[in-house]
């Protein structure tokens, strides 16, 4: 089997031809992947950020309505932690995965880094969201069915990205 080189003058030739003289070289096609482990991790990378800007709006958006109503409960009267936590997470993922396009687009591997710990992060409160969601399963109620399969997806997305990064990240240098 002849050896994947590039063609000169950019026709197609099949394995072996050569029907187009010494400059023309065998062009044999890349079969291990259409797609780089780079290009998929930028992807992901895009996906995040438009996910961490809309994540960060909506807890923004919720923060502001709770402290713009007020409650007949005493006790839901102030914003809960967790909305705080969300919000926090969201902005610093915003940021990091900002540096984590600066970092694909430089090969600076050291940037990826804290992407990838934020990234472990939001991936053990996914999953303790999901063992609480599981955990107080109703089979009648419609909408922990949608939180479940949300849970269930977030999650699935944040492993890939995980997995994309750290691969990524292994296989610069």
């Amino acid at each position: 089997m002849a050896k994947p080189t590039r063609n000169v003058s950019m026709k197609l030739l099949t394995p072996g031809d050569t029907t187009g003289g010494s400059e023309l070289l065998t062009y044999v096609p890349y079969r291990k992947g259409m797609v780089s482990m780079r290009t998929l991790t930028w992807t992901f990378i895009l996906m995040q950020l438009v996910f961490s800007c809309a994540c960060f709006i909506a807890s923004l958006a919720i923060i502001s309505a709770k402290f713009n109503s007020v409650s007949v409960y005493e006790d839901k009267q102030y914003i809960s932690f967790e909305w705080w936590i969300f919000c926090g997470l969201s902005f610093s993922m915003i940021i990091n995965t900002v540096a984590a396009m600066y970092a694909l687009a430089e090969h600076n591997r050291f940037l990826l880094i804290p992407h990838i710990f934020l990234l472990i992060l939001c991936n053990s409160l996914a999953c303790y969201v999901l063992h609480y969601t599981i955990s107080n399963f109703d089979s009648t109620d419609f909408n922990w069915h949608i939180g479940l399969m949300t849970i269930i997806c977030t999650e699935s997305f944040l492993l890939s990205c995980l997995v994309f990064e750290v691969r990524t990240l292994r296989s610069m240098t």
